[in-house]
């Protein structure tokens, strides 16, 4: 399996892999969750550590790579996470994900905000048994967006109608992006403790979830997802 059934499964189910860099976000039953996730002491000395990325090489000598950061509570429950995609054999080259946790009102969707910039409400994609996600075709103004950025602030609604906002940190995001460090498909599958069964059967779900998308004449990279106005 390579990078592109790696791509797919984290598009169709974003949280199910390992998490890799993650943030403690506190949080407790009798309040909604923080509106800032709390940095680690290493992330906060190296920003760069806020974020996972993976490349694979693809034709043309150029690489297909992935950036994903995760937001956890101190009991590594899931809080939400970004993914952005960066693929130059797909046709939308730049593609974002966001996913936050169920229990959510699906109308609503989620709102995306690059500090105070203008909100973009992205509807949600699908759900999961453990997330339920969006998706979004960006462009090279709106990466530039993120990396001029301190925070990308994702809003969903919960079951009490009430705000649910996870803080993508972007802290380190300009380096990790335009830097060539990143693990190998072949190395991240090495790190993943045993994890390649599970993203094999990640991998195969979402080659149906493609199909049948195909099949109604939509794809997950057109059609299906919203487009980002530049911030």
């Amino acid at each position: 399996m390579n990078l592109k059934s790696l791509l797919a499964g984290l598009t169709f189910a974003v949280v199910a892999l390992p998490m890799g860099p993650s943030f403690a976000q506190d949080t407790s039953s009798s309040a909604p969750p923080a509106e800032a996730p709390a940095a680690t002491d290493a992330a906060a000395a190296n920003p760069q550590q806020n974020w996972l990325k993976i490349c694979d090489p693809v034709e043309n000598g150029k690489r297909a790579c992935i950036m994903r950061q995760v937001v956890v509570t101190a009991n590594q429950q899931f809080l939400g996470s970004f993914l952005l995609r960066d693929d130059p054999g797909q046709e939308s080259r730049l593609l974002a994900v966001a996913a936050v946790p169920l229990g959510v009102l699906l109308p609503f969707g989620v709102t995306w905000q690059i500090d105070s910039g203008k909100p973009i409400r992205v509807p949600y994609m699908l759900c999961d048994p453990q997330s339920c996600a969006t998706q979004l075709v960006v462009n090279e103004a709106y990466v530039n967006s993120l990396k001029k950025g301190g925070k990308l602030t994702l809003t969903a609604k919960n079951r009490k109608n009430e705000d649910l906002k996870i803080t993508i940190n972007l802290a380190g995001f300009t380096g990790v992006y335009d830097g060539e460090a990143a693990l190998t498909f072949d190395e991240f599958n090495k790190n993943a403790s045993g994890e390649a069964a599970l993203e094999k059967i990640l991998a195969d779900r979402a080659e149906a979830a493609r199909q049948k998308l195909q099949g109604d004449g939509t794809t997950p990279d057109s059609s299906s997802s919203s487009s980002a106005p530049a911030q």
